[in-house]
């Protein structure tokens, strides 16, 4: 028996959920219970055991028409707020060989997920090159890129919850990794022959260009909010608007459109004052975890027969991925540094390659936050394009 047939109800279930998970995880940080799966996943999890369970009707009007405002108005928002708050004129300031260093992982990502997929393809299901993209996504951006190409390639449900098992496991081998490295740069440095002779410049610049503008530190007010939703919702009603005059590319649907417009009218807005505005991260957070609830209320737990072989392919692909980068790292001498910020903001984005940075350098951090940043720039583009690759294989 369903017991969830309404869009206010389904939207009800998401949020108290989302409370509930992310409230224990606050409570008990240091439980193992969220060390071992952090409450995203949870979350993830919960919404897909609701699915199994029949706690809501997929099929009933209000369910899907809750689950089609999610494509429709929140993953444009989402999108506008996330991307708004990155100023890409000071990408510039990272430098050539921290652009070089981030493409370096990009570049043994593909090549990983790809090798991986050849030698599975036939173990997967019909889906599986789109779980493959969808989590290419995360590795080369973070969550909100998965969310993107997911959406656009109409990754959803069991297909859904492959990406992320795979994303699950490949983050917490790099970042084992990661944190392995860290009080062994010295060596690093030795063997591949590198030097951090002008990083503390760079980091001056970039520290000076964040401190320029404290205000935003502070706590959002209800006006900030009315704001943030203003520009998002008209974004989104242009967006809207424009579509039907764009759908004569074959290869992008209307949903991908949405992706498409709504990052780069974010990017656009971020070159203006808006980019200053204060709340946008949180509250894109919030239409951020709504959306992988979505992707997720399609999903039936006992569909999850194939788990086994994405788990084997994340394995893979991160063991081919780390070849690639170790000798790429080694022909442009990349320090330990460099190297490991670079490959955690296409891991974890502005999440985790802020915290690695400042475990070398707490000076450094802005490389972390900007690095990040350029992930969830060209992720989304970089893995779409990917995807298609995967299809044609």
């Amino acid at each position: 028996m369903n017991l969830i047939t309404t869009a206010e109800g389904f939207w009800a279930l998401l949020l108290v959920l989302m409370t509930v998970i992310f409230g224990l995880e606050k409570k008990y940080p240091n439980s193992k219970v969220f060390k071992v799966i952090p409450g995203m996943l949870w979350l993830m999890l919960a919404v897909a055991a609701c699915a199994t369970l029949h706690v809501f009707d997929p099929n009933a009007e209000g369910v899907c028409n809750a689950q089609n405002l999610m494509y429709t108005t929140f993953l444009p928002m989402m999108l506008i707020m996330f991307m708004l708050t990155c100023d890409v004129r000071d990408l510039i300031k990272l430098g050539p060989r921290m652009i070089l260093s981030f493409f370096c992982t990009t570049v043994g990502v593909l090549i990983g997920l790809t090798v991986a997929y050849l030698l599975l393809k036939n173990h997967l299901p019909a889906m599986g090159w789109g779980s493959v993209a969808s989590v290419a996504g995360s590795w080369v951006g973070e969550t909100i890129n998965m969310r993107a190409v997911a959406a656009v390639f109409g990754v959803e449900g069991t297909d859904f919850a492959y990406a992320a098992v795979m994303d699950t496991v490949g983050f917490t081998i790099v970042l084992a990794v990661a944190m392995f490295i860290i009080p062994r740069q010295a060596k690093w440095n030795k063997f591949f022959k590198a030097s951090t002779d002008g990083i503390d410049a760079i980091a001056v610049k970039i520290n000076a260009s964040m401190e320029a503008h404290p205000e935003v530190k502070e706590a959002p007010t209800m006006l900030d909010y009315a704001k943030l939703f203003a520009v998002a919702l008209t974004g989104t009603a242009v967006i809207n608007w424009v579509i039907p005059y764009l759908n004569f590319v074959s290869f992008l649907n209307a949903t991908g459109w949405r992706v498409v417009l709504g990052s780069l009218l974010g990017i656009a807005l971020g070159l203006t004052p808006l980019h200053w505005s204060k709340g946008a991260t949180n509250v894109a957070n919030v239409f951020l975890y709504l959306s992988l609830c979505v992707a997720m209320s399609y999903s039936d737990l006992s569909t999850c027969t194939d788990a086994p072989w994405f788990i084997l392919l994340a394995i893979i692909a991160v063991a081919v991925l780390y070849v690639v980068w170790l000798l790429l790292c080694k022909l442009f001498k990349l320090d330990a540094f460099t190297a490991s910020v670079g490959f955690m903001a296409n891991f974890g984005g502005t999440s985790s390659a802020p915290a690695i940075a400042a475990a070398y350098n707490p000076n450094w951090i802005g490389f972390g936050i900007l690095l990040g940043f350029f992930g969830d720039v060209v992720g989304t583009w970089i893995c779409v394009a990917f995807g298609y690759f995967l299809q044609a294989l």
